[in-house]
C-alpha cells in the first residue's frame, strides 16, 4: 500500500510545472474571469541589440471559484489541489526569482471568497522593439501572461481597483532613457496554429514605456558627421585641375563617414529596414559620392574657365542640397518627437484619470466601511463584471479626449 501511495506522489510530483502548479488540478464550473494587477521593479538593461530587458515584476491575481464556497480561511484550502488559472510568462529569457503566495479575501454579504495569489517574478524578458525612430524612438517593453486554460475557460481582465504603476527609483538606465510612470496594460488572445482542439488561449500584455534620450547620439554621430559633410567643401577651393588632391580629400572623408557607419550599426540589432539615423548616415554616404563625382567631371573640361564656371555651379547646387536636407531631416526628428511624445501623453493623462477614479473610490469606502457589501480587506476590486468595466473604461475613454496634446 506504501509503494502505491509513494508511485502516486511521484506522478503526481511529474505533472508538476515549473511554478508549482499542476494540470491536474480541480477544474472550475463555468467561466473564470481573472483580474491582475501589477507593479513593474528595479526596470534596467534595456538591450536593443539583444531587444531584452531585465525587471522584477510583481503581480497580484484575483478570481472567484464557486468551489470555495462556504471556506474562509486559507488554511482550509488544499491549494496544491485547488483549481488554478494556470498563469504562466511566455517571453521570459531568464528568470532568478519566482515566488507565489495565496490568501482569501471573504467578502460580506457572498459565500464565495476572492482568491488573492501574489507573484514575485525576477526574469530577464524578450522584447519586440521597433526602431525605425532611433535615435528618438520610444520603445515598448512588454510582459506578456498567458493562461494555460482556453479563452473558453478563463478570461484575464484588469482590476480596476488598483493603478498599474511602475516604480522608476531604482531604473538603472535613467542617462539613456526616461521611462513613463504608468504601464499600459491590455486583454488579448494567442491562436494555436497547430492545433484547433484548444482553440485560443487568453493573453494579459504588460507595457511599460520607455522614450530614448538623444543627446548622445546627436553630439557623437549626428554632428561629427554634419562637420564631416561640411569639410566636404573645402575640396572647391583648391583647382578643378588638380583633381588628385581633391579626390584624395573627398575620398578620406568618405572612409570617415563609411567608418562612422559601422559605429552606428553597433547600436542596434541586424534588422531589415533603415532607422531614421541609418538614413542619415547613408544620406552622408550618397552626398560625398556626389561631391567625388562632380570632382572627377570638372577635371575632364580642356578650358580652365568652363571647368571653374562648372565648379562652381555644382558647389552651389550642393551647398542648396546639403542646407534643405539637414532642415528636412530636422523637421523630421520633430515630428517623430511630437508624435512619440503625443502617444506618451494620451497615456499618462489617461492614467492620471484612472488613478483620480480609483482615489475617490478609497475614499468613498472610507465612509461606509464595516457595512454591508464592504470586504475584510484594505483592496478594492473592480471588473469582475462587465457593468464595472464598462463604468471605468467609458470613464478612462471620455476623459482622454481632453488631452491637450497641441501643448506638447
Amino acid at each position: 500500500m506504501a509503494d502505491s501511495d509513494n508511485e502516486a506522489k511521484d506522478i503526481s510530483n511529474s505533472l508538476e510545472r515549473s511554478s508549482g502548479q499542476k494540470w491536474c488540478s480541480r477544474r472550475s464550473p463555468g467561466k473564470v474571469r481573472v483580474l491582475i494587477t501589477p507593479t513593474l521593479f528595479s526596470l534596467r538593461d534595456v538591450d536593443t541589440v539583444k531587444q531584452e530587458f531585465s525587471a522584477e515584476l510583481w503581480f497580484e491575481i484575483f478570481y472567484k471559484d464557486p468551489n470555495l464556497k462556504g471556506i474562509k480561511n486559507r488554511d482550509e484550502v488544499d491549494w496544491d489541489n485547488q483549481w488554478d488559472p494556470r498563469i504562466e510568462i511566455r517571453n521570459t529569457v531568464t528568470v532568478e526569482k519566482n515566488v507565489t503566495q495565496q490568501n482569501l479575501i471573504e467578502v460580506v454579504g457572498e459565500d464565495v471568497p476572492i482568491v488573492h495569489e501574489f507573484r514575485k517574478v525576477r526574469a530577464t524578458f524578450k522584447a519586440d522593439m521597433n526602431l525605425a525612430d532611433f535615435p528618438v524612438d520610444h520603445q515598448k517593453l512588454t510582459i506578456q501572461l498567458m493562461s494555460g486554460w482556453s479563452t473558453k475557460r478563463v478570461e484575464l481582465r484588469k482590476n480596476y481597483g488598483s493603478i498599474d504603476n511602475i516604480s522608476d527609483d531604482d531604473f538603472a538606465d535613467d542617462d539613456q532613457w526616461k521611462v513613463i510612470k504608468y504601464l499600459e496594460c491590455n486583454p488579448g488572445e494567442k491562436g494555436n496554429k497547430q492545433s484547433k482542439t484548444f482553440g485560443k488561449y487568453p493573453l494579459y500584455n504588460i507595457t511599460a514605456h520607455v522614450q530614448r534620450k538623444t543627446t548622445f547620439y546627436m553630439w557623437n554621430t549626428v554632428l561629427v558627421l554634419f562637420v564631416i559633410m561640411g569639410l566636404s567643401f573645402t575640396v572647391f577651393s583648391i583647382p578643378p585641375e588638380e583633381h588628385k588632391d581633391r579626390l584624395g580629400i573627398t575620398f578620406t572623408l568618405l572612409l570617415t563617414t563609411v567608418a562612422f557607419k559601422l559605429v552606428v550599426s553597433q547600436y542596434l540589432p541586424t534588422v531589415s529596414y533603415l532607422t531614421l539615423l541609418d538614413k542619415y548616415v547613408l544620406g552622408c554616404i550618397i552626398f560625398q559620392c556626389c561631391v567625388a563625382v562632380e570632382n572627377t567631371l570638372a577635371s575632364v573640361f580642356w578650358d580652365k574657365k568652363s571647368a571653374r564656371m562648372f565648379d562652381r555651379v555644382c558647389g552651389s547646387i550642393l551647398a542648396v542640397v546639403f542646407v534643405l536636407a539637414h532642415l528636412i531631416f530636422g523637421k523630421m526628428i520633430r515630428l517623430k518627437r511630437i508624435k512619440n511624445d503625443s502617444e506618451l501623453l494620451e497615456i499618462e493623462y489617461k492614467f492620471k484619470r484612472l488613478k483620480g477614479k480609483i482615489e475617490e473610490a478609497y475614499k468613498e469606502r472610507e465612509k461606509y466601511k464595516g457595512q454591508p457589501g464592504d470586504t475584510k480587506s484594505n483592496l478594492i476590486i473592480k471588473g469582475f463584471t462587465d457593468d464595472e468595466v464598462q463604468e471605468f473604461e467609458q470613464n478612462t475613454e471620455s476623459n482622454s479626449e481632453e488631452v491637450p496634446l497641441n501643448n506638447v
